[in-house]
């Protein structure tokens, strides 16, 4: 695969020695999971959860590819310190606003 960027990321890109997936194969894959989950959940209304803040940009791609009314809510978390990082403990910053109970929710994290 090239080492060319389809946009010029300029410093962003002074770091990458080699790219795994390319731009149209990010699509593609973020458009079937929309056709999936369109499928899965039609008929209903499922609650979309994404970890902020990175999961914005792909959890917005994959919103634009669901073709079925969803809802979409956001958690923030954040970790005690850098020595309980370690042994898993967070705080949870932004808890949800909409209610849960008797939803179909899909988890959208960016790890």
């Amino acid at each position: 695969m090239s080492n060319t960027f389809e946009i010029d990321y300029g410093e962003l890109a002074a770091d990458v020695s080699e790219i795994l997936l390319s731009s149209a194969a990010i699509q593609e894959r973020v458009a079937e999971l929309g056709r999936a989950i369109s499928k899965d959940y039609a008929g209903s209304t499922p609650l979309l959860v994404g970890v902020l803040k990175g999961v914005v940009f792909f959890m917005a791609d994959l919103l634009r590819s669901i073709n079925i009314p969803v809802e979409v809510d956001f958690i923030a978390i954040s970790s005690y310190s850098p020595e309980t990082r370690g042994q898993g403990l967070v705080r949870l910053v932004k808890d949800l606003e909409i209610p849960i109970q008797g939803r179909h929710i899909l988890f959208i994290e960016d790890v």
